[in-house]
């Protein structure tokens, strides 16, 4: 398909087999951007499925919810109430923001969690801005805890695969065992659609600049 076909090629059949060519590439290129997109919610409930089973009889050292979308706050409620002596950290939380104001703004009215009995359990970050900045203030969290072996990260679905990826190029050495949970997004709606092609585009990019240029990435639009 791609070397030249006939001994005397004519204009038009070089032209015939170049398009013909380009319409192959195209076609296969697309179908696994599409299949890439389709994966990183598929990836998400994987991964999901991992937690549940490592957690069914016991409970993870510490909760790290990354603040950003909707329902995720409150699902990292319900699994404290579920593990009571799990410690919680917040990931970036806006900067007029405490732990009760936290909650009514964004936790579900049925979590049925009483704050007050959650304070000493919970840590605050108001320093990230973004999702490397989220992971690093997780790792610096967790350095200062050494006795957290067991840590489930929550976060969005579309954003789980983006995540792992960048504590992967962070935790080095012993480290403690990472699991991932989410909230799941029904992608009913353009704009969740948008939120995930987004996101794609971000995986793609964190990948080459950590795997590829090893660089760190110090800055995004989340």
């Amino acid at each position: 398909m791609f070397g030249k076909k006939y001994t005397f090629e004519t204009k038009t059949t070089r032209l015939r087999r170049l398009l013909t060519s380009g319409a192959f590439l195209f076609v296969l290129s697309t179908a696994i951007i599409i299949s890439f997109i389709i994966y990183i919610p598929i990836y998400a409930k994987m991964q999901k499925g991992r937690a549940a089973g490592a957690f069914f009889q016991k409970s993870p050292d510490a909760i790290a919810v990354f603040t950003g979308d909707k329902g995720r706050i409150s699902h990292a409620l319900e699994l404290l109430k579920k593990n009571p002596s799990s410690k919680l950290f917040i990931s970036g939380v806006y900067a007029a923001n405490s732990f009760q104001t936290l909650i009514e703004k964004q936790a579900e009215p049925h979590t049925g969690v009483a704050v007050n009995n959650l304070g000493m359990q919970v840590d605050l970050d108001y320093e990230s801005k973004n999702t490397f900045e989220n992971v690093r203030e997780t790792v610096q969290f967790l350095k200062q805890n050494s006795e957290f072996k067991n840590v489930l990260i929550i976060s969005s679905d579309y954003h789980i695969m983006r995540i792992k990826l960048i504590i992967s190029h962070y935790m080095k050495g012993d480290k403690p065992e990472f699991y991932f949970d989410s909230v799941t997004t029904s992608f009913t709606s353009w704009n969740d659609v948008k939120k995930l092609l987004k996101e794609a585009v971000k995986i793609a990019r964190t990948f080459f600049l950590m795997k590829v240029l090893r660089e760190n990435v110090v800055s995004e639009e989340d």
